[in-house]
């Protein structure tokens, strides 16, 4: 019989706490989702509780159900967690679900830099080793998808062999740049209409460890960011080089009062290069094609949600579609 794990999660990382929970649990595994209305939440359940021949990869993962729904599900979940895995996942902590249905409970650090610094203790602990504090900073900054941070320090393991501390260096050596280069390809060659391309780039991302749902959380945060870089562009003629983008976007930043826990998704609080660079970008995209790609991306989200098995080919499907 297998037990129902209780996340306690944030909104802002969630998707991110689902693959690290659901990865310990199932090889390979098959995610439905369950969330928004306690009618479509209902529904999902009593239809995977019914089923006779179910996949033992599937992982049923519901997201914020109500007391009261979990209350008068309770029955089917019995059921379910003898056939598959289930992940219950919560964004506030004071609905206590644990009184409601027995389970195993998992706090996730909500802060990014507390979550990864105590897996890379754990990690190094398992293997002897230690990393310099330097080290550690470069890491994050190269690694900003939790889900490849295991692939990287088992990488990292076996390059410093029976050296017992990895430092900065050795981050530099073995760890790559952050896929951000892809991402930006990735729309550049959406603005080309080059299918092909695109393709070839969604390939290499997954292949280097990017998980699907990752890929389409970034593409989402980035179309958002792309966006905000079209407002600003009254303010910076076309081919402007960096020092004066730079000294511009300041000026641009101190007209905001942005007091907000998912800075990350807003251009203020972007690095000013970076924010450069998304700016070459947007000068070649329209506003019209960055909102058919939101578009698209947000039915992939509906669709994943509702629960399927050929998340890739409806990614891809989109990319060509949109």
């Amino acid at each position: 019989m297998k037990e129902i794990i209780i996340g306690v999660s944030s909104k802002e990382n969630i998707l991110e706490d689902i693959h690290v929970i659901v990865e310990q649990l199932v090889s390979n595994p098959e995610i439905v989702i369950a969330s928004g209305k306690d009618k479509d939440i209902r529904n999902i359940i009593i239809e995977k509780a019914s089923n006779l021949f179910i996949n033992e990869n599937l992982v049923l993962v519901i997201i914020d159900p109500g007391k009261a729904l979990i209350d008068a599900l309770r029955g089917q979940l019995e059921v379910l967690k003898e056939k598959i895995s289930i992940v219950i996942m919560t964004t506030n902590p004071s609905d206590n679900i644990s009184e409601h249905i027995a389970g195993k409970v998992i706090v996730l650090e909500q802060d990014k830099e507390k979550r990864l610094k105590g897996k890379v203790r754990s990690f190094l602990k398992g293997h002897t080793k230690k990393m310099t504090d330097k080290a550690f900073v470069l890491l994050i900054e190269r690694i900003k998808d939790e889900s490849i941070l295991e692939s990287e320090l088992i990488k990292l393991v076996a390059y410093v062999g029976e050296k017992g501390t990895i430092e900065s260096k050795d981050i530099k050596a073995i760890v790559a740049e952050t896929h951000e280069d892809s991402f930006m390809n990735l729309f550049e060659a959406f603005q080309k209409g080059d299918k092909k391309g695109m393709l070839a780039i969604l390939e290499n991302l997954m292949e280097n460890g990017q998980h699907i749902l990752a890929i389409h959380s970034y593409l989402v945060n980035q179309i958002r960011l792309l966006l905000q870089t079209k407002d600003m562009e009254g303010m910076v003629r076309e081919g402007i080089e960096y020092p004066l983008y730079a000294k511009a976007f300041k000026q641009w930043k101190e007209t905001f009062d942005l007091k907000s826990s998912e800075k990350r998704r807003y251009l203020t609080s972007q690095h000013p290069f970076y924010a450069y660079k998304l700016s070459k970008v947007a000068q070649n995209i329209s506003r019209r094609d960055l909102l058919a790609l939101f578009d698209m991306l947000t039915t992939f989200d509906a669709q994943v949600k509702t629960g399927t098995k050929y998340d890739r080919i409806r990614m891809e499907y989109g990319l060509l579609k949109a």
